[in-house]
């Protein structure tokens, strides 16, 4: 990036001293940062600490240790970063991903109608804040610390009529994303498309530095979205950065992971500054969203490094970004994501055709009770018969043609399993008045019973199996995708 111009000098005007320019810097950095902690994220600094830190730039052979603290955070002695639509390729991403991924990029500022609102407005009003990506049509990602009630030195408004700052959520409804707010491959501004942010949907969960909001006006079908990774990136991956450093037009730049510990994504040769709170960190091998810048911490000298929220973590924490990574939108019904798993994952849908199979329906290529050995016991019993109805009859017991119609247990393809229709054995009149006082066919019929009886308990049993698997799956079901249209299984 190019430096700032100098001021003109007055004529008579004595040029202040480099260590004049360096300590009025390190006054009004006190001053302006009187309300944050050593550890707080850093927000886009004011005008006059920009100026002033240039000077003592200029006046200064290199910049002190305050100067590119307040820049969040230039590794090394100069800024690599390039709008994204001059990208020349140089940085470790191609052009083509650049192209691909930078459109669901956006910045975030406070719009400029809060004096109308607040009775004390703060000095915030129409500053350009922070960047984000969007992750579904209306929802999008960035830095917790930008709805952050202090930091920075700036003023929030205040609740009318008290001292209090309004809360994290008003702050986040008296913000606009702005995208497409970049320069074109000649230097001309693009047409910007601003959206408002209608609710704070998530806002530092787990203590992490992240939050999700809600646009109006579905952006992402216009602008798409980030896909966001599960794993982390590794060690050596080269990582991109697109957004808006000290509220410029969008710039990209790039570089590799250099650590990743506790919850944070580190790396030591991407620059940013002020502005760039927020960015989505994206992994050049897939472009996928692996964090989510949040911090400074290089400096001039080469050492230290920048490190944002790592993707992990974050869905840890995140209900609608695990929701989203399970592959169900919580946003829109016009979301569409490639794959539910299980139910269409490729090739298996694991409940139901896994090789492995489930124990209770395929055992083995059967169905226990219902085939074993190839013979219902009850229905089938190694001659081709069925007890006692069509077995060799006594002549008392021969029964009237009409009486010997076949039944729901003749008809091809029957199941005796899972029938169409409940077999009544015992339907007819005529066969009570058989039995009466043949001690031998009551035996059979005994028998018969006894054996509907024991295949009874046994499917009763296999039911209560399926039954139970069936509310355990229903259970998983509803704990992953939360009730959401779709049939498992389907």
């Amino acid at each position: 990036m190019a430096k700032r111009p100098r001021k003109p000098q007055r004529r008579g005007a004595r040029k202040p001293t480099g260590k004049e320019t360096k300590q009025r810097l390190s006054e009004l950095v006190e001053q302006l940062g009187r309300h944050d902690r050593p550890s707080d994220p850093l927000f886009v600094p004011h005008l006059e600490v920009l100026e002033a830190a240039g000077m003592v730039a200029e006046s200064l052979d290199g910049a002190d240790d305050k100067y590119p603290v307040m820049l969040e955070s230039i590794c090394g002695a100069t800024d690599d970063s390039q709008p994204v639509e001059q990208y020349n390729g140089t940085l470790g991403v191609t052009v083509a991903f650049v192209n691909t991924h930078q459109r669901a990029v956006g910045q975030v500022q406070w719009n400029d109608n809060l004096a109308s609102i607040y009775t004390n407005p703060g000095t915030v009003s129409g500053v350009r804040w922070g960047t984000g990506t969007l992750i579904s049509n209306d929802l999008f990602i960035t830095a917790g610390h930008l709805f952050d009630q202090t930091g920075g030195g700036w003023e929030r408004p205040r609740q009318n009529g008290t001292a209090n700052i309004i809360s994290a959520a008003e702050i986040a409804t008296n913000m606009q994303v702005n995208f497409n707010y970049q320069v074109d491959a000649t230097g001309n501004p693009r047409p910007v498309q601003t959206f408002a942010i209608t609710a704070l949907v998530e806002y530092r969960l787990g203590g992490l530095d992240f939050a999700i909001c809600r646009l109006a006006g579905n952006p992402g079908t216009t602008f798409g979205r980030a896909t966001i990774s599960t794993v982390d990136a590794a060690i050596g991956d080269m990582l991109c950065i697109m957004g808006h450093p000290l509220g410029v037009p969008k710039r990209i730049e790039a570089g590799p992971t250099t650590d990743l510990t506790g919850t944070s994504i580190t790396y030591n040769d991407i620059d940013t500054m002020g502005g760039n709170s927020g960015s989505g960190i994206l992994r050049a091998a897939n472009g996928r969203l692996v964090g989510v810048h949040t911090n400074g911490g290089c400096n001039a000298a080469g050492t230290g490094a920048n490190f944002g929220s790592r993707i992990t973590s974050i869905i840890t924490q995140s209900p609608t970004v695990r929701s989203l990574t399970s592959g169900v939108a919580t946003s829109v019904a016009t979301d569409v994501i490639p794959k539910r798993k299980p139910v269409d994952d490729t090739p298996k849908r694991k409940v139901i055709d896994d090789p492995t199979k489930s124990k209770f329906i395929d055992d083995g290529g059967s169905l226990k009770f219902a085939d074993d050995v190839g013979t219902v016991k009850f229905a089938d019993d190694g001659v081709g018969t069925r007890k006692p109805l069509d077995d060799v009859k006594q002549p008392g017991l021969e029964k009237p043609p009409l009486a010997d119609q076949k039944g729901p247990l003749d008809r091809p393809g029957f199941d005796p399993v899972r029938p169409v229709e409940r077999p009544f054995i015992l339907s007819t009149p005529h066969h009570s008045a058989a039995v009466a006082g043949v001690d031998e066919d009551r035996a059979a019929y005994e028998s018969a019973l006894a054996q509907l009886e024991e295949a009874m308990t046994q499917r009763q049993a296999e039911l209560m199996q399926l039954d139970a698997e069936y509310r355990r799956l229903a259970g998983e079901y509803q704990a992953r995708y939360g009730g959401q249209s779709g049939t498992p299984g389907v």
